[in-house]
């Protein structure tokens, strides 16, 4: 899966993601994570590129949010979290997002995973969310095919890509094929680093998104205060 920071460089709009990858380039990404394992994440860095800093930023995300489940306010988001669980009863996809319950491994393990299932996963909610606003015309498209077609992919892999971008999947598809908590949350993080956040349809798909994962308002709130230094 190597140099899939080329496509996701492609697609970004709101230049989130730029800084992202300049931070990559530069061993930036590192801040992200506690400052013991800057050595292991430099080398994540390399082997993933932007993918290794948007599971860094859903861990800090995620950590500041647990952090701040202790305060009354974060109580009162909790009922609103468990409110909004109950609305999905009818599904029988769920995540529990209980603060201080996921380790720093499990998000590393979403892009480490040796099948590539996060990593495409994480591509394909990229591709998902830059179609939100409807500005990626034929001619963006194309040089998004070029970039493809010089990454060091497989055929299968280039060819699900290919695929997502001349007919990117649903929400609800999305949303079906995320596994786990802190793969929902990294999805989040990535769709929200690749769309354009001044226009209003992309805010209404990033609110659709946190609905459909069922993502705490607090957590949410925390992903953008995270993107917001970059």
């Amino acid at each position: 899966m190597k140099e899939l920071q080329k496509l996701v460089s492609g697609l970004n709009k709101s230049g989130a993601l730029n800084g992202f990858l300049g931070g990559v380039a530069g061993g930036g990404v590192s801040s992200l994570l506690s400052g013991k394992k800057s050595k292991k994440t430099g080398k994540k860095a390399v082997k993933y590129g932007a993918l290794a800093a948007v599971g860094g930023l859903a861990w800090k995300a995620y950590k500041q949010y647990s952090e701040q489940s202790q305060s009354a306010s974060q109580h009162r988001d909790s009922q609103a979290y468990e409110q909004a669980m109950a609305k999905r009863s009818h599904s029988h996809r769920t995540f529990d997002f209980q603060p201080a319950s996921m380790p720093e491994q499990s998000f590393e393990q979403v892009v480490e995973d040796d099948t590539g299932s996060g990593q495409l996963l994480l591509m394909r909610a990229m591709i998902a969310a830059a179609y939100a606003d409807g500005h990626i015309d034929e001619t963006e498209r194309q040089k998004i095919f070029a970039q493809v077609e010089t990454m060091t992919l497989s055929v299968q892999e280039k060819a699900m890509l290919f695929d997502e971008l001349r007919a990117p999947m649903g929400l609800s598809e999305l949303v079906s094929a995320v596994p786990n908590a802190q793969t929902g949350i990294e999805v989040y993080a990535a769709s929200a680093s690749a769309i354009d956040l001044t226009q209003t349809v992309s805010l209404q798909y990033l609110q659709a998104l946190a609905n459909q994962l069922c993502l705490p308002r607090e957590l949410v709130n925390s992903i953008h205060q995270q993107l917001d230094t970059l």
